[in-house]
């Protein structure tokens, strides 16, 4: 049973990736690896980097490579930095990654930059590289899985144009974002497709703001609590990552604000009782927990040279209230116990 499930699982991944992801193959040169032919997936090792210990969002990719780990038969090994914000500590742990000569490497760089070195020195010593959730500046990788950043910020835009009608009668007022980090490309992503979409159609809605709190613990929150002072006529608030979405919520929280619209981004259980409790109008949703199963089966396919989708997209939903009533949204408010029997 468990065999014919792990088969089925493997067949919907390369399908469904191969359908939706962009029309360009990739297939690793296996004659690269050590040994230079296809192995047993129980023989390999697989190292997953992600960006930070500290985060849920994170915590929950690695269950899902966990699973995919075990329904595998593969060696798992994960490290990660404590915080986003500590890139030289990413860039050391892929360093120390690349030296142990695993089978293959699931990464989520932090910064788009910092990390191309150690990738493309990866893919260079036979070591296939299986990248998700944010892009590197590079080409030299065998899989990119994630979801479309700039598509968030869009379908962010418009979930804050329909709070704005509910609240005011039509889609306009005033409206800041917060994004996470500078140098970190989904949320320059994800404020790119905010503010464009509002530019080209909502011209009654004015972003006011685009605040960076640098990655840091505790800045969203305080960012937010600036924001109300700064703009008392503020109608609307928009944040891209999970941490900055929790301390917003806790901020509006603290302030008692439940008459601003407010999208944020991740389905962390902080933003969905903010949903639930009226501080929140709508969570744009990523699948983290598929994005590690993938990862890891991405890269167990990779190493034996199987031709995979070059870039995969994975797909996003929208969380509102009626959608946590009708348990639509169970697969993506808590994943981690959704899968747990798979």
């Amino acid at each position: 049973m468990k065999k014919g499930l792990t088969v089925l699982l493997v067949v919907t991944v390369l399908l469904s990736f191969s359908l939706i992801g962009f029309g360009q193959t990739s297939v690793f040169d296996i004659s690269k690896a050590n040994p230079p032919k296809a192995i047993p997936s129980s023989d390999m090792t697989i190292f997953v980097i992600v960006k930070a210990s500290q985060d849920e969002h994170w915590q929950t990719v690695l269950d899902g490579a966990e699973k995919a780990a075990n329904h595998f038969g593969v060696e798992f090994i994960h490290q990660e930095a404590q915080a986003e914000s500590d890139i030289s500590r990413q860039v050391s742990i892929l360093e120390t990654a690349i030296s142990t000569n695993p089978d293959a490497i699931v990464l989520a760089p932090t910064v788009a930059d910092a990390l191309v070195p150690g990738i493309e020195k990866a893919m260079d010593s036979g070591i296939p590289v299986i990248i998700v959730d944010s892009m590197a500046n590079t080409d030299n990788y065998v899989s990119f899985l994630g979801s479309n950043s700039y598509k968030i910020g869009q379908i962010a835009a418009d979930e804050m144009a329909k709070a704005l009608e509910r609240e005011n009668g039509s889609p306009s007022g005033k409206v800041a974002a917060i994004t996470w980090m500078s140098g970190v490309q989904t949320a320059a992503d994800r404020i790119s497709g905010f503010v464009d979409r509002i530019e080209e159609a909502y011209p009654d809605i004015e972003v006011v703001s685009v605040r960076d709190p640098m990655g840091q613990p505790g800045n969203t929150l305080n960012i937010t609590l600036d924001l109300l002072t700064a703009y008392p006529d503020l109608d609307g608030l928009y944040n891209v990552a999970q941490m900055g979405g929790n301390e917003m919520v806790r901020a509006l929280d603290m302030e008692g604000r439940k008459d601003l619209a407010v999208v944020v981004v991740d389905a962390s259980p902080q933003q969905i009782w903010g949903l639930e409790n009226g501080y929140v109008d709508a969570v744009i949703a990523q699948q983290p927990w598929v994005m590690g199963y993938a990862g890891v089966a991405y890269a167990v396919m990779a190493r034996n040279g199987v031709p995979l989708a070059k870039n995969a997209e994975i797909g996003i939903s929208v969380i509102t209230k009626e959608s946590l009533a009708s348990g639509e949204a169970d697969a993506l408010i808590n994943p981690v116990e959704y899968y747990k029997d798979w």
